[in-house]
């Protein structure tokens, strides 16, 4: 049951960070980072935010991308034509 009532909230969350069919700039930062092979530590440093943040920020993304790895989240943005 907490699993079914955590879905709305992610999809709203997913919702609230895209623009149309594009992120966020922050997310946009987020993606252009993970597609150079930052780590969420070295995200994190240069966004001036929490690791945690970057964490839940990236699986978000991965969750809106429909990707598993950090890999197919960049690919996908690529071909989205995010980055």
């Amino acid at each position: 049951l907490p699993r079914a009532l955590d879905q709305p909230a992610r999809a709203l969350t997913t919702a609230l960070a895209t623009v149309g069919d594009r992120p966020l700039a922050r997310d946009h930062r987020v993606l252009m980072l993970l597609a150079g092979g930052a780590t969420d530590e070295t995200i994190a440093r240069q966004l001036g935010v929490s690791t945690r943040t970057v964490e839940r920020r990236v699986r978000a993304l991965l969750d809106q991308l429909g990707a598993e790895t950090r890999f197919q989240a960049g690919a996908q943005a690529a071909r989205r034509g995010w980055l």
